[in-house]
């Protein structure tokens, strides 16, 4: 039998998976402390449109999830990246949360 092979990161989506609303998913936060305690890299993943970073991280540490802007990966984000690579002047009709990941472009 092969020898199994070391988790180094995982991508975690927030919605349905960390929590529901404004409701922690029963178990959620062990796993993810579990998952960093034994030194996974975690990155999270969304594709919501709605919410800047800013407001997401502020929910998750409402939900006691010790979590970092740096961690989360939104549509919002890569948006943004696409923006600022191709130089773009984009008209942005987005959420007034959401306009918060674009300050500057």
């Amino acid at each position: 039998m092969a020898g199994r092979r070391a988790l180094k990161a995982v991508l975690i989506d927030l919605s349905g998976t960390l929590h529901i609303e404004d409701t922690a998913v029963p178990g959620a936060q062990d796993a993810l402390n579990r998952l960093r305690q034994a030194s996974v890299d975690v990155k999270f993943v969304t594709n919501t449109t709605k919410e800047s970073k800013r407001s997401l991280v502020e929910r998750l540490q409402r939900l006691d999830f010790h979590v970092q802007e740096k961690e989360i990966f939104t549509s919002l984000s890569a948006a943004r990246s696409l923006v600022e690579r191709k130089q773009l002047r984009p008209l942005l009709l987005l959420e007034d949360s959401a306009l918060e990941d674009f300050t500057g472009v």
